[in-house]
């Protein structure tokens, strides 16, 4: 019997990485300086920054929206403080990478913040990562993890991806993915469209039949 050959396409804030303190941060400073209301941004975790700035600014000028996108990005930059690998990560790219096995990152932060994260946490970014900046539509949108799967050179269809957020899940799943979401930032009821559901990322490896 064939067997085919498995790659992992791994999301990256609330999945590798614990990035919560920074990201809050960050977008309280800009919602103040640009004068959205704070409860205006529950719910847009695991979306791209542009995206989420659109959705909460879509009245206003372009130029403006621009605006406040360079500057949430340079604040989360600038602010890693906090920032961690979430228990297991570490080990668990460490493993995939002795034996072989494809896996790269497939996140909704720009290449820069991706970079200044994974620094922070001790995280390996791959050369083959796939940040916003390099897509034409971010997570819910499939192309991120079609391209991710692309560029370790397997079909999506024997693609894991590892996501802890509704939209990562069906950006994901819209791809052709088998998806395992981790319950670290949502609740199991909001990640219910995953193949698996994980408690931690001690779990791949097994459910993946490695």
């Amino acid at each position: 019997m064939l067997i085919r050959e498995i790659g992992f396409l791994f999301d990256l804030d609330g999945t590798l990485i614990n990035s919560q303190e920074s990201v809050m941060n960050s977008w309280i400073t800009m919602a103040n300086e640009a004068g959205i209301p704070l409860q205006a941004l529950i719910g847009h975790h695991g979306l791209p920054a542009e995206q989420t700035v659109r959705k909460l600014l879509s009245e206003r000028e372009e130029s403006e929206i621009q605006k406040w996108v360079k500057r949430v990005t340079d604040l989360e930059i600038s602010d890693v403080d906090g920032v961690r690998a979430v228990p297991g990560a570490i080990e668990l790219l460490t493993e995939l990478t002795e034996r072989k096995i494809p896996w790269t990152i497939v996140t909704s932060c720009t290449k820069d913040l991706a970079v200044a994260r994974t620094r922070a946490a001790s995280i390996p970014f791959p050369k083959n990562a796939v940040t916003f900046d390099q897509v034409t539509r971010g997570k819910p949108f499939p192309e991120p993890f079609i391209l991710g799967a692309e560029r370790i050179g397997i079909p999506t269809d024997s693609c894991w991806a590892i996501e802890d957020a509704p939209g990562g899940v069906t950006s994901a799943k819209e791809a052709g993915c088998t998806v395992a979401g981790v319950l670290t930032t949502h609740a199991r009821e909001e990640l219910m469209h995953a193949d698996h559901l994980l408690e931690d990322l001690n779990e791949v490896l097994v459910k993946a039949g490695l």
